[in-house]
């Protein structure tokens, strides 16, 4: 699977519509998955100039010998494989391949393979109605996924959804229902918020879960867990989320890790997702799935929900829901990370104990299910809005529990920055680390 910020996709597909005569684009491939599961990300993918084309007319283009050459010494700098990406312009252009691709990037593959050997090389073709790629030289098709304020998936096929989701269907359509299905999606703490995301999601149909969690259930958490009652206290949240997620859905699949996301070797199972759900109220955590989000190209949204307390009175109510993808702001834009909790939590206790200037002990803080449960839904109608299509545009929200408004939000990413840019982390895979606990550093 190929993935890339959608506004590079969405420029070729611009190209395909505006102009007559084929127009090219590189971008450097870089690895975004565990070992063997074939997951890349595209790099600024960018339109080449005009003196790097030999030919181009609008069914053909060839780049010249020397531009090549600059690529591969590019690519072999950056520890990259090279996408080739070219449209079909006009309206009614060919979709996909075309004889003249097959035969033009036998010579492109042989020259990328032996001056790149360490890359994997894949090309792609934009038409105005969609986009396709394969490796370089190769007839297989791979899945080409653009990622930004929507999930652009590719178009899943095979029987009509269940008549359960009869009412759903209605307001997204079938294809929407099968985009949801065929999606990875893990949930990350399955407290609050995620026990309530995990529930919803089982109503919808989704059908692949990865449920991350360390923590077992205790006496406290019974007011607001869903899903749990009494006789759970003692068990895993992740088991007792994967038994009522199969008792609403049983189609669905659910991979249950008892660990910390801080965790290297946890962290590294999510590069496999399609979304994520941070639900979680560790700081650390939110730092971590924050770049995670940007340098892998998976989308997450995130939740935070806070009551104040002041001489035994309320003094707010206040919930946020916001998806971090590229062309969106991140929780470094909008100033939602504290970096010294983040350097705290991510030492062992230990470490702690032995830090000058760490004093106290973290209070647990007021938790009411039904403020869980409007951020929650609200989450789950923005995850909708990305991947279905449902005509709903805020990718920021905003509860203020005493005036009892839920308002849209919106502000530009920060130029520059560390982990939603591309000076910083966006699209550069595994070959950045994550804000995480090295293997073997725990409490």
């Amino acid at each position: 699977m190929l993935r890339l910020p959608l506004a590079e996709s969405d420029a070729l597909r611009g190209f395909a519509r505006d102009r007559e005569l084929e127009t090219c684009a590189v971008g450097l491939v870089l690895p975004a998955s565990n070992a063997g599961a074939g997951r890349f990300v595209v790099r600024q993918l960018a339109e080449v100039p005009d003196a790097a084309y030999a030919e181009r007319t609008a069914s053909a283009a060839t780049l010249r010998p020397e531009f090549c050459i600059e690529i591969a010494n590019r690519a072999r700098a950056a520890g990259a494989g090279v996408l080739l990406a070219h449209t079909h312009p006009g309206e009614s252009a060919l979709e996909g391949f075309s004889s003249i691709d097959d035969a033009g990037e036998q010579a492109l593959a042989s020259y990328f393979e032996r001056r790149v050997p360490n890359g994997a090389h894949f090309a792609a073709v934009f038409t105005t109605a969609g986009s396709y790629a394969r490796r370089l030289g190769q007839t297989e098709p791979v899945p080409f996924v653009g990622v930004g304020r929507v999930l652009e998936t590719p178009a899943y096929r095979g029987s009509e959804p269940s008549e359960l989701y009869d009412r759903q269907v209605r307001a997204f359509g079938t294809q929407g229902q099968r985009a949801m299905q065929g999606l990875a999606i893990a949930i990350i703490g399955l407290g609050g918020t995620g026990s309530i995301v995990a529930q919803q999601l089982a109503y919808l149909g989704a059908r692949n879960f990865v449920l991350v969690d360390p923590d077992k259930i205790e006496a406290t958490n019974l007011n607001r867990l869903v899903g749990a009652g009494p006789s759970d206290v003692g068990a895993f949240k992740v088991d007792v989320a994967a038994r009522y997620i199969t008792a609403i859905n049983p189609s669905a699949r659910c991979t249950t890790i008892v660990g910390d996301v801080l965790d290297e070797e946890v962290a590294a199972k999510l590069a496999n997702a399609d979304f994520i759900f941070g639900c979680t109220d560790s700081m650390a955590s939110r730092a971590l799935l924050n770049q995670l989000a940007y340098q892998f190209l998976i989308p997450c949204i995130d939740m935070g929900v806070g009551i104040g307390i002041l001489e035994d009175k309320v003094q707010y109510i206040t919930g946020r829901t916001q998806m971090l993808s590229p062309g969106l702001p991140c929780l470094v834009c909008t100033d939602k990370l504290d970096a010294e909790q983040v350097r705290q939590e991510l030492m062992t206790e230990d470490q702690r104990k032995r830090d000058p200037y760490i004093v106290g002990a973290r209070v647990p803080q007021p938790a009411v299910i039904s403020l869980n449960s409007t951020m929650s839904s609200a989450a789950i109608t923005m995850f909708l809005a990305a991947v279905t299509g449902v005509p709903s545009d805020a990718r920021m929200v905003i509860y203020d529990g005493i005036r009892g408004t839920l308002r849209p939000a919106a502000m530009p990413p920060r130029p520059h920055c560390i982990a939603c840019s591309h000076e910083g982390a966006l699209a550069r895979g595994s070959t950045w680390q994550l804000p995480m606990r090295a293997r073997g550093d725990h409490d």
